[in-house]
């Protein structure tokens, strides 16, 4: 299912440009300024994601916004452009709560001073199978977000996921290869559940049940060593949830679950080397 995997390559990237600038934002500022700070952060681009697949291209302050840009390979889908804008404004903010959950309450110090500064934010997408998109937020929008929501870090990331699952559904149903459709993407409980449709003239759900241990590392190899795997282990691991992949028989209608749970991800799957796990 190696394709269904290429559509969550940008789903997390929030949280990750995001703690990129927060971090050299909290480090004291001495005779430096917020732009200057910005400029330090942008001279560290490009920063690669996605395993070398894509890249925080530059950072600058512009018109008022912090803008972030990115770029990423074809094959990885732009998402955020099939959810409605204001929900997208609202996952700007989850990320600072995400952010939070990092230690040093990094998302307040940046929404801080991102008010201080009367500053908004802003990502620009200039490249993906999508093409370009645009989302933003003002430092007004901002602080009345931070008032509406009063969540914890752990809320705020199941509030990001589900949105994210919101984003996934409205691309399916979608054929990952020759007798395999994904039809659902979804989150129940502390899973992520990837539902596909078998073609049982092609193949047998009784023969992927008795291999399911050699199905399940083979999941997990490529969770860890392949670029299209590895941004959706990299959401689990970092939003502690584990992994379902549910194949069905189209006529039979009998099930395969591969479970990965969120113990085994976070010990197998190495841990995004921009982001800090609490």
């Amino acid at each position: 299912m190696k394709k269904v995997l290429k559509i969550t390559g940008i789903i997390f990237v929030c949280l990750i440009v995001l703690g990129n600038i927060a971090r050299i934002i909290t480090r004291p500022m001495y005779e430096n300024s917020f732009a200057a700070q910005v400029a330090r952060a942008n001279r560290n681009c490009p920063i690669p994601v996605a395993l070398g697949n894509g890249a925080v291209t530059a950072i600058h302050l512009e018109n008022g916004f912090l803008t972030y840009y990115l770029s990423y390979d074809n094959p990885f889908y732009n998402l955020m452009s099939s959810v409605d804008p204001e929900k997208v404004k609202d996952a700007l903010l989850m990320c600072f709560l995400c952010l939070n959950g990092q230690g040093g309450n990094q998302g307040n110090v940046l929404m801080d001073k991102l008010v201080e500064e009367n500053c908004g934010l802003k990502i620009v997408i200039s490249n993906s199978a999508k093409g370009k998109f645009e989302c933003y937020a003002t430092a007004n929008e901002i602080q009345s977000l931070r008032k509406r929501f009063e969540l914890d870090p752990h809320e705020a990331l199941y509030s990001l996921l589900s949105m994210s699952m919101e984003a996934e559904r409205a691309n399916l149903p979608m054929q990952i290869e020759e007798g395999i459709t994904m039809t659902d993407f979804s989150l129940d409980g502390e899973n992520i559940v990837i539902t596909a449709e078998m073609d049982e003239s092609l193949y047998s759900i009784d023969e992927l049940n008795k291999n399911i241990n050699a199905v399940k590392n083979s999941m997990i190899e490529n969770g860890v060593n392949d670029a299209d795997s590895k941004a959706l282990f990299d959401m689990c691991k970092v939003s502690h949830t584990g992994l379902v992949y549910r194949y069905v028989g189209n006529h039979t209608h009998k099930q395969c679950n591969v479970v990965i749970c969120s113990d085994e991800i976070r010990r197998l799957v190495p841990t995004p080397s921009n982001v800090n796990i609490q």
